[in-house]
């Protein structure tokens, strides 16, 4: 859980499926639509972008902000999407000035919730259907961890859908498989707050499984990522 890669994977998870290619992998976009590639490329970026958030790598998450403040003009789009369009260079400049992990993932969760507010007024956008759990790891931390990496994709993909069952989805898995400190670290110093960081999620998890808003569901999901990026960021070089 060290790298940004080791984030982009999972969302290709077979657990969940979309109409169209998700974020890990990069779209195929020959024969299609000039404005549906340019989505599709909008999707993997936006992917990227989580991805990045959720190791903690702060550098990467400013440069694939940037490219999106830069990049994504709405060109072709209908006038109702034209709000949505400026909210989301509002958030992507945010993230790209961000000073820290935690405003980060805040911009970051409100990019995602744009993304979803924008497909449920124009009635477009990935459709996700959430077949399955978590797969097993190899071992009993390796299992937890990949829990809680696929319960955070699709709370991502509730938000960018928009899709309840997503998002109920990973909020659940986050309430149920809470971490224990002794299998991520037995470093003194790192333990106190290994502990409250790991709760912390669990937390969140349980507060986000009833939580019905748009708006409220996004800051959890800030809070989340930026929880998520703390302990990655504590526990790296940890043994």
């Amino acid at each position: 859980m060290r790298s940004t890669e080791r984030w982009i994977a999972p969302l290709a998870i077979g657990a969940a499926a979309l109409t169209w290619a998700a974020c890990a992998s990069r779209p195929a976009t020959s024969g299609v639509a000039p404005r549906t590639a340019r989505m599709m490329a909008h999707f993997e970026r936006a992917g990227q972008l989580h991805a990045a958030m959720a190791a903690g790598d702060l550098d990467s998450v400013q440069i694939q902000a940037r490219w999106i403040a830069a990049n994504e003009r709405g060109e072709d789009m209908p006038p109702k999407a034209q709000p949505y369009v400026e909210e989301l260079h509002a958030f992507a400049d945010l993230a790209a000035r961000a000073p820290d992990q935690q405003s980060a993932a805040r911009a970051v969760s409100r990019i995602g919730a744009t993304c979803g507010s924008c497909h449920e007024s124009l009635n477009r956008g990935p459709r996700y259907q959430v077949a399955g759990g978590p797969p097993a790891g190899g071992s009993a931390l390796t299992t937890r961890m990949v829990r809680h990496r696929w319960a955070a994709d699709r709370m991502w993909e509730g938000l960018i859908g928009p899709s309840d069952a997503s998002w109920r989805a990973g909020a659940q898995v986050l309430r149920d498989a809470p971490l224990y400190t002794d299998a991520l670290t037995t470093d003194v110093a790192r333990y106190e707050p290994v502990t409250k960081l790991a709760w912390t999620v669990h937390e969140l998890g349980t507060r986000a499984v009833n939580e019905r808003d748009h708006s409220a569901r996004a800051e959890l999901y800030g809070q989340l990522l930026g929880t998520c990026a703390r302990c990655h960021a504590l526990l790296k070089g940890a043994h």
